[in-house]
């Protein structure tokens, strides 16, 4: 269930992390701080991190300590039909 009215939740910025449970900021492969991190939900109900170094260009999908590849993650984002 999702916040009620009075809660807050920091969701950060590009510049400034915020609080979600998102690990601290910091490129796996440069160490540089300069990353763009998004969580999601995908269709599927599971939840994965995508993290860009704006520095090297190092992007990995994660779902906790699992790096996922971009197949797989397309796959659980995909509406199904009945």
């Amino acid at each position: 269930m999702g916040p009620t009215t009075d809660e807050h939740i920091d969701l950060g910025s590009l510049l400034r992390p915020g609080t979600r449970g998102i690990a601290a900021p910091g490129c796996a492969v440069c160490e540089s701080a300069r990353i763009t991190r998004i969580a999601l939900e995908l269709e599927d109900g599971s939840h994965v991190e995508f993290t860009n170094c704006l520095d090297c260009d190092h992007r990995v999908w994660m779902r906790g300590d699992e790096v996922l590849s971009v197949e797989r993650v397309l796959d659980s984002a995909r509406r199904r039909t009945g």
